[in-house]
């Protein structure tokens, strides 16, 4: 079975970039955002907002990649026979030919560099990382005599900025950009600029010898910065808006600002207006755009069962889970339908139906909720009163409710599921009888049967024993 999640690889990226295309959903959304990189003529820091786990990094990924591609294809491509840049192209060409994003026209070159700050969240200071990430980037394409005056000067202007060799291990690095490397070794930048002035000019250097070389705007997506320690967060923000004040600089910082504002307020104190803070720091403010899903997904595989497919979904919307998380509850509950051992979930019994919502429930309890999760297995939970009034839900119920009356019927259904609740996790065999059924009906080891599939362990101890 296919893993719900996708790394963020180059091969992925772009495989999914070609994938888009068939909808034309995804691919359009890059389309416009790349327009509205256009219609910037300024400096600017922008906002891309999303929960953790809704696509922040492949969607920024795939726009490095794009502008990428497009700034080779309409600004190099005719280069003078580079073959450096005639091999670039060769590699992207495949996943955009055909595609809307190769026909997308654009005016300006871009020089895309992805930043994802959480790598570096061990180094003391966020600038010299992105700094080593940028000048990375432009040494993996000197390989052609035109870009040997770069990493002359690049040299030059490193030996009084300190990196740290480590982060170049693994790069395929041409000799002129070795000579960028060794200007790295054993420098302190606090004894070689003694001023916050001074360290800008450095950084307005370095910036002038890329983007002269390079493209006519430099793009810079930091990622993952919600992820960071809050010191490392923050510095990087007031290092990235005091020294890049470049009009040929775009920044794009993808982030959950809910989660970096109650950080920021867990840094400074409660009564800190985390949020003007925040907001001081970007001139535009976006959303990721959430992923359409395809039609006839994962809930068509269930085996046909439409009371577990329909509770699977129910909980997917309940609990609002982020894309990630959707992909990787429909993957356990595809694992469970699949499994062998499930000779009990469908939709003719009453075991049947009663497992269709347990088993959903505890695995998404286990994603979410581990403390419902525990008094559920233990049969102390009231969870089904926050159910009860979900479509799904009042249909099952309903269809087990064996009144004339439509409302008697769903008040009938919902007194059967919690009675096999309390028969199954309570070992209340009253329950059975005052719901009209016969313990005979059921499943005699219902409630292991709905822990073994659900893939979670039996924990009967109360809490306050747990640390024991």
């Amino acid at each position: 079975m296919k893993r719900a999640t996708l790394e963020a690889t180059d091969e992925n990226i772009l495989g999914l970039i070609r994938e888009q295309e068939k909808n034309n959903d995804r691919n359009q959304e890059i389309i416009e955002f790349i327009e509205g990189l256009e219609r910037i003529g300024e400096n600017k820091f922008i906002s891309l907002d999303a929960r953790w786990g809704e696509g922040k990094t492949f969607y920024v990924r795939q726009i490095e990649k794009t502008l990428e591609y497009q700034t080779l294809n309409y600004f190099k491509k005719e280069a003078g026979g580079d073959e450096n840049i005639q091999d670039e192209l060769e590699k992207l060409q495949p996943y955009f030919k055909g595609t809307e994003l190769e026909k997308q026209i654009i005016t300006h070159s871009y020089l895309p560099i992805y930043y994802d700050a959480w790598l570096y969240d061990n180094h003391s200071d966020p600038l010299m990382s992105l700094l080593l990430v940028i000048s990375k980037k432009c040494i993996q394409q000197i390989n052609t005599t035109r870009a040997k005056n770069l990493s002359e000067r690049l040299g030059e202007i490193a030996s009084s900025i300190s990196f740290g060799l480590q982060f170049f291990k693994g790069s395929q690095i041409s000799i002129d950009g070795q000579k960028v490397i060794n200007a790295f070794k054993d420098i302190d930048i606090l004894e070689e600029v003694k001023t916050a002035e001074e360290l800008r000019v450095k950084v307005k250097q370095i910036l002038n010898e890329v983007l002269v070389e390079q493209a006519e705007k430099l793009v810079i997506f930091v990622d993952e910065l919600d992820r960071c320690r809050p010191s490392y967060a923050l510095e990087m923000l007031e290092r990235i808006k005091h020294y890049f004040d470049d009009d040929r600089i775009i920044f794009v910082i993808s982030v959950n600002k809910e989660q970096l504002i109650y950080t920021i307020s867990n840094y400074y104190g409660n009564g800190f207006d985390s949020t003007g803070y925040l907001n001081k720091f970007f001139d535009i403010n976006v959303y990721v755009p959430p992923v359409k899903r395809k039609k006839g997904n994962i809930y068509s595989t269930y085996g046909g069962c439409r009371y577990f497919e329909a509770m699977i979904k129910t909980f997917s919307d309940y609990y609002r889970l982020s894309l990630r998380d959707r992909l990787i509850y429909e993957e356990r509950m595809a694992i469970i339908d699949a499994a062998k051992s499930n000779k009990l979930i469908d939709d003719d019994t009453i075991s049947g139906i009663c497992a269709s919502i347990f088993v959903p429930l505890i695995v998404i309890l286990d994603m979410k909720d581990i403390e419902e999760k525990r008094r559920f297995i233990n049969g102390e939970s009231n969870i089904f009163e926050k159910f009860e009034d979900l479509e799904e839900v009042s249909k099952l119920y309903k269809s087990l409710g064996w009144l004339e009356k439509e409302e008697n019927q769903w008040k009938d259904g919902k007194k059967k599921v919690e009675a096999v609740y309390q028969y199954a996790f309570q070992n209340n065999a009253n329950a059975i009888k005052s719901a009209g059924l016969e313990i005979n009906q059921l499943e005699r080891h219902l409630k292991e049967m709905c822990i073994k599939l659900s893939g979670t362990i039996k924990d009967d101890r109360p809490k306050e024993e747990e640390t024991n």
